[in-house]
């Protein structure tokens, strides 16, 4: 047996550990099948596991940044803004209201008709709204189909979440960077071209189009297990890092949409359409990224990504302040970086959801609710500055003077927490660390003596008649210890078990 078998099995053991463990090739052959067998037929395929996703993100950009999205009224109508940002706030509650909602234990998948409901709802609404809405007297009727959007668009974002859980996505730059990146940039070209009235029946199909790509993934994942939440001790070394980085996320969102509302869009070229080319920019600069990372073959760390967008967003402003004639970069820029700010978050909650570190209702829904409400919150301000000239005249540098200053404190903290999430994010590198992982795991779970010394055998690659013999008990026995110890953690199988136990970070997180 060679160390790249052990290795593939997800264990952490040595060559040596593997040999004393008596790990045969017909053991082998037991694990391994399921596990190329899952990687081969699942949805977290890297050449479609993020289109179904990508397509929720293209319908939102499509949606509220085309220049021809709706009939009967401009893009930069004041209907159509406050419709807007009814969405947005209606996204970010229901993602808020669906992560306390679910807890640690439910799924919205296991909700038999809610796929099927929330993607009609999406359809239906999308279409009303950029058809009809704007044609009525009253603007009441946008206003309740935008938060129908904002809620769909909520519900099938998480269940997105769930089904990247089940498959063990890994949430690589390469691949997702240029998956949203390209579908994004395909979608918005599409639709340029594209009559008025037409291009709304195409982007109204985008959810639809998205629901059809999940209910074919989930049928392939039915049998695929969700992660199993990681020990209470564990996971909480997680809560810092992420309260930093959804804060930051926030701050930087109502920095950078304050500034793209505070630009006059008629100092713009091609006026509206400059949101439209914006949106397009954003995601030609992600496929960017996506296909660098690609040919480098480089493992992007997702958070250190984080601290440079910052100063992007810091440069912009610099910009700004500096006159009329650096408008046009300084509002391109922005916007191309808060989409970006957007997929970097969702990747950092994705592998916190599918390591366990939180459940995958709380990663997703947050990962969508801080970007949506940060994104409410500076277009808002930048609103009341512009119904308020006079106010504006004399505050707006201040005000983006004051998002500098905010923007350069917000760094600090994000990279006095780089150590904490980067052993967050990988596995654990020594045996120590897994047998501290162990001893969290069976006082959380209330393991007995014998339970956890069985357990800390099978990580090292012990098969159930090595166990017996070195403990001197029978193979009953030990299989009757292992389905309590399965019964007790919420898991149903061995290769579980040690993906479980593997998924952590290492016993030093906590140094830096």
């Amino acid at each position: 047996m060679h160390l790249s078998d052990c290795q593939y099995m997800g264990l952490s053991a040595s060559y040596s550990t593997c040999a004393r463990g008596g790990l045969t090739h017909m053991n082998i052959k037991e694990l391994v099948p399921e596990k190329v067998e899952s990687e081969i037929n699942s949805p977290d395929h890297p050449t479609r596991r993020f289109v179904g996703f990508a397509l929720l993100l293209a319908w939102h950009y499509n949606l509220w940044f085309l220049h021809d999205s709706f009939v009967g009224a401009q893009l930069l109508d004041d209907c159509v803004t406050q419709s807007w940002l009814i969405a947005l706030v209606a996204a970010a509650v229901s993602f808020i209201v669906i992560a306390f909602a679910l807890g640690r234990k439910h799924r919205l998948c296991n909700i038999p008709w809610m796929l099927w409901t929330a993607t009609a709802a999406a359809v239906i609404s999308t279409l009303a709204l950029t058809l009809f809405a704007f044609s009525f007297p009253t603007d009441l009727i946008a206003y309740a189909l935008a938060v129908v959007v904002g809620i769909t668009n909520a519900i099938l974002w998480v269940m997105w979440g769930e089904l990247y859980s089940r498959t063990k996505t890994s949430f690589s730059v390469s691949y997702i960077g240029t998956t949203v990146g390209l579908v994004t940039l395909v979608c918005s070209l599409i639709c340029f071209v594209l009559p008025t009235g037409v291009s709304s029946v195409f982007i109204a199909l985008m959810p639809l189009a998205a629901g059809l790509l999940f209910a074919r993934g989930a049928t392939i994942a039915k049998d695929m297990p969700y992660p199993t939440l990681l020990p209470k001790s564990t996971a909480n070394r997680a809560l810092k890092p992420m309260i930093v980085v959804c804060g930051t996320t926030f701050v930087a969102s109502v920095a950078c949409y304050f500034l793209v509302a505070i630009i006059p869009w008629e100092n713009l070229p091609y006026g509206e359409y400059a949101f439209t080319f914006g949106s397009i920019g954003g995601a030609t600069l992600l496929c960017i990224i996506g296909v660098i990372c690609g040919l480098t073959n480089d493992r992007l760390n997702i958070y250190r990504t984080f601290p440079w967008f910052i100063i992007v967003a810091i440069a912009s402003f610099a910009l700004f302040l500096m006159g009329e004639r650096f408008f046009v970069p300084s509002f391109f820029v922005v916007l191309a970086a808060v989409s970006i700010f957007e997929v970097l978050l969702v990747m950092y909650f994705g592998v916190l959801g599918v390591k366990g570190y939180v459940p995958i209702g709380f990663a997703f829904g947050f990962s969508g609710a801080f970007i949506r409400l940060g994104i409410a919150v500076g277009n808002a301000i930048a609103l009341y500055y512009e119904a308020n000239p006079a106010f504006a005249k004399v505050a707006t540098e201040p005000t983006s003077l004051i998002f500098v200053c905010i923007l350069a404190a917000v760094i600090i903290p994000l990279v006095r927490q780089e150590y904490n999430i980067t052993q967050l994010m990988a596995p654990p590198a020594t045996q120590s660390s897994q047998e501290h992982r162990i001893k969290e795991l069976a006082a959380e779970f209330s393991l007995s003596a014998r339970e956890t010394e069985i357990v800390m055998l099978i990580a090292r690659g012990f098969t159930t008649d090595n166990v017996a013999k070195k403990l001197v008990i029978s193979p009953y026995t030990v299989n009757t210890h292992i389905r309590h110890v399965y019964e007790k953690v919420g898991i149903h199988k061995r290769s579980e078990l040690i993906d479980y136990i593997n998924r952590t970070g290492s016993d030093d997180d906590d140094k830096a």
